[in-house]
């Protein structure tokens, strides 16, 4: 049947409304946090998803996780208490970056993202300060950077470090379950009032990567990394290199 004139004003109009690939490119850079594949998920379910502790959008409000939850507040009260600096200080930093944030994750839920001309959506400034102070707890606790806690804490004390941590750590290397590092290097710079530069998080998840694969060498000259993961990901690739070079 052909088409009338109506019609095809109709089909126009809809692709207009579809952006361009010269719109979307620069779009696709910022991407570096993935979900995987629903054909390979679906190979084994449990294997891509965290046990213990959700970081960033795509595994918050599983079930199985929520226990964490509270804890996580509780670092993030930590965390401010030890700052001596307003929720708002870090609240202000992230809004700076925030479309920068949303655009580190691939297929973000909607509810997630900020309106047109909103600046940035609250529940995922939410989610970033708490999973960043968690993140970052964990990290200076378990490398000897902090040590304010109480000895019989259920996650920041030696129970904790024999036997959630662990756990934790594998978490934090799951590809769907990635901070943009830039989160944790803002809450740094603002608790640090600056002294602290975008090195020093990834100096933590290298010593803790140092830890729980029993490296002994120093590993530099990784160059920027993007998030946990990667950090991970640099630290096997500088040592290989530096093997070879033997």
């Amino acid at each position: 049947m052909a088409l009338d004139e109506s019609s095809i004003l109709q089909l126009e109009e809809s692709q207009s409304l579809i952006s361009s690939d010269y719109e979307e490119q620069p779009y696709w850079k910022m991407r570096s946090i993935y979900r995987v594949p629903a054909h390979i998920t679906a190979l084994n379910p449990e294997a891509y998803r965290p046990r213990v502790v959700s970081f960033g959008p795509y595994h918050h409000g599983e079930d199985s996780l929520l226990p964490m939850e509270e804890h996580k507040r509780r670092a993030v009260r930590q965390f401010l208490k030890r700052s001596k600096k307003p929720l708002r200080c870090f609240i202000n930093s992230l809004k700076e970056v925030a479309q920068a944030l949303e655009e580190s994750y691939d297929a973000l839920d909607s509810k997630w993202k900020a309106g047109r001309g909103e600046g940035a959506a609250l529940p995922f400034l939410d989610l970033m300060i708490t999973d960043g102070c968690f993140m970052l707890e964990i990290l200076r606790f378990e490398t000897k950077e902090v040590d304010d806690y109480a000895p019989n804490d259920p996650i920041f004390s030696k129970h904790g470090s024999l036997f959630i941590t662990a756990d934790i750590f594998q978490d934090a290397l799951m590809l769907e379950n990635q901070l943009p590092m830039l989160v944790l290097d803002r809450l740094m710079a603002v608790e640090s009032d600056g002294k602290k530069d975008d090195k020093f998080v990834d100096g933590l998840i290298l010593e803790l990567i140092q830890h729980f694969y029993f490296h002994s060498e120093v590993i530099t000259g990784m160059g920027k990394c993007l998030h946990f993961l990667d950090v991970f990901r640099h630290s096997m690739l500088v040592e290989r290199n530096n093997k070879d070079e033997e």
